[in-house]
């Protein structure tokens, strides 16, 4: 991790800084316990080899000059400085609400007074305040810990009192469940007396199991009548820009999550019947009716379309429209499709990602293996 201070770099996996300078044509390493041992270090070889005398003084000087920010302000600065710039909007709103979350108890704090014990009880409280996962706790760990680790960098602050264990308990995960076939054709049948088009972005919902960013994201340029196949190339993200919540459309998931998905002809020519009944022709394939906020079809509306849905339905209130992503990985998975084409389809990070997370046997599955095998 690069420092203010030039020639020097900081490894927060290993509490160390390195400075690299170089000399007689080559460069030259060495590794330093602490900022200020690799100044002095920084500082003697300039002085020895002639090198950048001036800079090196001046950045000598200021690194005396900084102070501590508070916890609301070292987050703020950390995630605009080395978050924003390299992760998608729905990632960034993430650091967001991390913010928001805690920021609201120690954010006045500086952060070299909060102290490990303050951090451990605070985590603790949250997690049992909310039933919240360990899984989920610990991504906040590691968001305040590589924040800490960036001021260290910096020099700003010395220690890191994240670098101690956070204990938290193990809790119950209650993994989501697939739709059944029933209860898929059931929801669909209900989209379609709702609203056609409703009916058609939950049709493609379920024969591909793209995300729904990514479906709500599609222009008329990604439907590839050709082939017979849509092309995901960018996602919608939510996030607070200049102050206002608002969604744009990003790059996808992952670099993995850029793919062509094959559809029937039947499913494409439902696609093509939407722009014919088109309120207004734009460039996106879901549009909201009267574009009151989005040209696209906001996550807001289908999500409160799939609720409304599934209550006419009368299904399962633990069923989520994540499910409908569930089905289709749950389905290809039980009929035998090789993991690496299941990953390519829905775009998954990694096939261990794909199995541990969305491959839920279901009790029908479960019968028919042993009355295959065993009965």
């Amino acid at each position: 991790m690069r420092t203010k201070h030039k020639y020097i770099t900081y490894r927060p996996d290993k509490g160390t800084y390195i400075v690299s300078m170089p000399i007689d044509g080559k460069k030259a390493y060495f590794t330093c316990k602490s900022l200020e041992e690799a100044i002095q270090k920084r500082d003697s070889l300039a002085e020895l080899h002639k090198l950048d005398k001036n800079i090196v003084k001046g950045l000598s000087a200021h690194a005396t000059t900084k102070t501590v920010p508070t916890l609301a302000e070292a987050f703020t600065e950390f995630v605009e400085k080395e978050i924003r710039p390299r992760v998608a909007l729905s990632t960034y709103s993430k650091y967001n609400l991390t913010k928001n979350n805690y920021c609201k108890h120690l954010g006045n704090i500086k952060i070299d007074r909060i102290t490990h014990e303050s951090w451990q009880s605070l985590f603790s409280t949250r997690q049992e305040e909310y039933h919240l996962a360990r899984s989920y706790i610990i991504d906040d760990v590691r968001r305040f810990k590589a924040m800490y680790n960036y001021f260290i960098g910096l020099g700003i602050v010395k220690d890191n009192p994240l670098d101690k264990p956070i204990k938290l308990h193990t809790t119950h995960k209650i993994k989501r469940r697939a739709f059944t076939e029933e209860e898929k054709e059931l929801f669909l049948a209900f989209a379609k007396e709702y609203d056609f088009k409703f009916y058609v972005i939950f049709s493609l919902y379920f024969s591909t199991g793209a995300r729904r960013s990514e479906l709500l994201a599609l222009q008329w340029q990604d439907i590839d009548t050709f082939n017979k196949c849509i092309r995901i190339r960018r996602s919608i993200g939510r996030g607070t820009v200049d102050g206002k919540f608002t969604e744009l459309i990003g790059n996808t998931k992952t670099v993995g999550s850029v793919r062509d998905i094959p559809i029937s002809t039947d499913m494409l020519n439902m696609l093509l019947s939407l722009r014919k009944e088109a309120y207004k022709l734009t460039d996106f394939v879901f549009t909201n009716t009267h574009h009151i906020k989005y040209e696209h079809m906001s996550l807001n509306t289908i999500q409160r379309a799939f609720r409304i849905i599934a209550d006419r339905a009368n299904l399962d209130k633990c069923l989520t429209i994540h499910c409908i992503r569930h089905y289709v990985a749950s389905k290809l998975i039980t009929s035998g499709v090789d993991l690496a084409t299941i990953q390519s389809i829905g775009g998954w990070k990694s096939p261990s990602v794909l199995l541990s997370v969305y491959a839920h046997s279901n009790e029908d599955a479960k019968r028919k293996a042993l009355e295959k095998t065993l009965f």
